[in-house]
C-alpha cells in the first residue's frame, strides 16, 4: 500500500467538495493500492481490468488504485481523473449513511456517484432497455449489464441527473432515506410512487420524452 501523502491534495479537496454537497461531514480511511495484484488483494478478490475504486461500508474506507498504474492495469481510464474518482467512491460513502445501510437500487446508486462527483460527463447512450430500473437494479442484473456494453452506467446517470435536475436533491435524499431493509424492485417502485407520485415507470417514460 502507498502512503497517502502523494495524493493528499487532491483527497482533501474531494472530501471537501462531497461533504459540502450532502451538508456533513464522515470520517473516510483512503487505502492507495500499489498495482492490480495488491487492490485484489485489499477487495480479497478478481477484479476487471475498468474497476479502480471501491467504497466497503464495513470497514468504512475506500480501496483505490494508484493512478499511475492505470495505463498498465486500468487502460480505459484517465490518470487525470483520479480525484473524480475519489469523490465517486465518497458520494458511494454518503449515500450509504443517508440510507442507513439499507438496499439502494444500483442505477440510482451509481447514477448518484456519476452525477456528483461529476464522472458522468461527457457520457452518452443512444440505446435505451425497456423498463430499465428494474435490470439496472441488483448487482446481480448489473453485473450481467456492465460488461456486456449497455451503457449500464450512462443510463444510470443520464436517469438520475434528469430526477435530480427535475426534482432536485431534497427529494432524492427522501428517496434514499425512504430505502428497503430488503430491496425488491416492487417495494422500491411503491416508495417512488410515495416520493414522486408515479411509478418508475412513468418516470422512465418522462426521462425518455425529455432526453437530449
Amino acid at each position: 500500500m502507498l502512503k497517502i501523502t502523494k495524493y493528499a491534495p487532491e483527497i482533501k479537496k474531494a472530501k471537501k467538495e462531497i461533504s459540502d454537497f450532502f451538508g456533513f461531514n464522515l470520517e473516510i480511511e483512503i487505502i492507495i493500492a500499489k498495482n492490480r495484484v495488491e487492490y485484489e488483494k485489499l477487495l480479497g478478490r478478481k477484479t476487471a481490468d475498468w474497476e479502480i475504486g471501491s467504497y466497503s461500508p464495513q470497514e468504512k474506507n475506500i480501496k483505490l488504485l494508484d493512478p499511475v498504474r492505470w495505463k498498465k492495469d486500468a487502460p480505459i481510464h484517465n490518470p487525470k481523473k483520479f480525484s473524480t474518482t475519489i469523490k465517486h467512491e465518497l458520494v458511494h460513502a454518503y449515500t450509504n449513511h443517508l440510507s442507513k445501510n439499507k438496499a439502494l437500487p444500483k442505477w440510482l446508486n451509481e447514477g448518484l456517484a456519476e452525477t456528483i462527483s461529476g464522472s458522468g460527463q461527457n457520457k452518452k447512450n443512444q440505446y435505451f432497455e425497456t423498463d430499465f430500473c428494474s435490470k439496472l437494479d441488483t448487482p446481480f442484473n448489473w453485473s450481467q449489464r456492465v460488461n456486456s456494453g449497455s451503457g449500464a452506467y450512462a443510463t444510470s446517470y443520464l436517469f438520475t441527473r434528469y430526477l435530480l435536475n427535475k426534482y432536485g436533491f431534497k427529494t432524492i435524499k427522501k428517496l434514499i432515506q425512504a430505502a428497503p431493509i430488503y430491496y425488491s424492485y416492487n417495494r422500491f417502485d411503491k416508495i417512488a410512487i410515495n416520493i414522486f407520485g408515479k411509478n418508475l415507470a412513468k418516470l422512465e417514460e418522462e426521462f425518455l420524452d425529455n432526453i437530449q
